[in-house]
């Protein structure tokens, strides 16, 4: 019984190691605009992890394009056109704001 106590450790470590681990998040807001039923609508993201492709409108539960962004985190933002962010998208800086459409945005 001792010896499967002491074989228990280590594989509870290697475990703990293996977990996955929470990414980073910018500090802040990302504001935007979009329309939902007919109407225009805010929303932000608050504290947004890094390296995530986040689908703006998706998030408030909408869909199509946000538009009208503020980026008021710490860290840069990355405007996309496509669903998975492969597309070459447009930087928005901490502290700018950018009025084109976008439907995803990934920060870091």
């Amino acid at each position: 019984m001792r010896r499967a106590h002491r074989a228990a450790a280590p594989l509870a470590a290697l475990l703990a190691l293996a977990a996955p681990q929470p990414a980073e998040a910018a500090h802040g807001a990302f504001s935007f605009r979009y329309t939902s039923g007919g109407h225009v609508r805010s929303g932000v993201l608050h504290h947004p992890a890094d390296k995530v492709c986040i689908d703006a409108t998706g998030s408030m539960g909408g869909s199509g394009r946000a538009r009208a962004a503020r980026n008021t985190t710490n860290r840069t933002a990355t405007l996309h056109m496509s669903i998975d962010c492969q597309d070459d998208g447009v930087v928005l800086a901490p502290g700018a704001r950018r009025l084109a459409e976008f439907k995803t945005v990934r920060f870091g």
